[in-house]
């Protein structure tokens, strides 16, 4: 029997969205439950960790994109939807995944509220037969279903080239957005934020600009296979490029080169601080400071010194 191959672009999502918002205490999780048991929906639920008075922080809600960032409520469930049109059934699960949940997780009205994020934007009619309007910021549309309560619906193709709306941006039907998104993430430097962000973006930038979805190996793509792609690229090209060719780099590439960098250096800098101490004692103001701020060729050409010194001076004077 054939296995059958399938990318789930909800979990790639929910991984951006991952190293994007967790480390400013924002929980993502994906296929949460939305029943005391089996099946799990394509959900992703985005959280804070701890819930503290006066809601989503400032710094929070800069790393959420329009649409999501203008939201009160604790917990907000986000159904994806990549490669599949928007139509009258998937308004209607979206309502029954918000109910189901509500009551699952025992909240109250006012603590959820439940988005569809859509990469294919649909016809105007369509919007126009169900009542949605435009809220707030461009691509974000809300109506009041028959059924009650409030479906918000988020285009990504609409959203506005900014750089809290491009993580979520590099998941845009039209190609011309996605580059748009990949562009923004590289001029506002946002691959420093991690280094974990920066090999999911990169993986990302792999799949969707090399056309390497239209490949038949590529059919099952996965949020672990993404990051090794990114990892990958990153790493051949530390250890390909010279360490002073390295400054020279497009402005994104120096960003993640450099913080591969300053973790080897923040090494090094420690093991010479060791050696230093065990062979002249306490360590001077100057030269731990000194240490801080030198390049990591400065830390091997100390750290070969320490052998022949007979001083401090003569570890780290000037020579040619």
């Amino acid at each position: 029997m054939k296995k059958e191959n399938k990318t789930y672009w909800h979990r790639l999502a929910s991984e951006t969205l991952k190293v994007l918002l967790e480390p400013v205490g924002i929980e993502v999780r994906v296929e949460v439950p939305v029943v005391s048991a089996p099946p799990v929906a394509d959900l992703i639920l985005i959280q804070r960790k701890e819930t503290v008075q006066g809601g989503w922080t400032e710094e929070q809600r800069l790393r959420l994109a329009d649409g999501l960032r203008d939201l009160e409520a604790d917990q907000i469930l986000v159904e994806m939807k990549i490669t599949e049109s928007l139509n009258e059934k998937t308004l209607t699960w979206l309502s029954v995944y918000d109910t189901l949940y509500l009551n699952m997780a025992k909240l109250e009205r006012h603590q959820l509220r439940s988005v569809m994020i859509c990469s294919i934007t649909p016809r105007k009619e369509f919007l126009v037969r169900h009542s949605f309007n435009p809220v707030g910021a461009a691509g974000v549309y809300e109506s009041i279903p028959p059924w009650g309560g409030v479906v918000r619906l988020i285009f990504l193709n609409e959203l506005a080239n900014e750089p809290h709306n491009a993580p979520l941006k590099c998941f845009a039907s039209r190609q011309d957005e996605q580059k748009k998104a990949f562009e923004t993430i590289q001029h506002a430097g946002l691959f420093k934020l991690s280094e974990a962000f920066g090999q999911v973006i990169i993986g990302l930038w792999r799949i969707k600009m090399k056309s390497a979805l239209n490949r038949p190996e590529m059919e099952e793509i996965t949020p672990e296979y993404v990051i090794q792609l990114g990892k990958e690229w990153f790493e051949s090209m530390v250890d390909a490029t010279p360490e002073e060719k390295l400054f020279s780099l497009p402005k994104f590439e120096h960003r993640l080169v450099q913080e591969h960098q300053n973790g080897e250096r923040d090494g090094k800098a420690a093991m010479l601080r060791s050696q230093l101490q065990r062979r002249f004692g306490d360590l001077p103001a100057w030269v731990s400071e000194k240490i801080t701020k030198s390049r990591l060729s400065s830390l091997e050409e100390w750290s070969l010194r320490i052998f022949d010194a007979q001083s401090l001076d003569d570890v780290f004077s000037d020579k040619e």
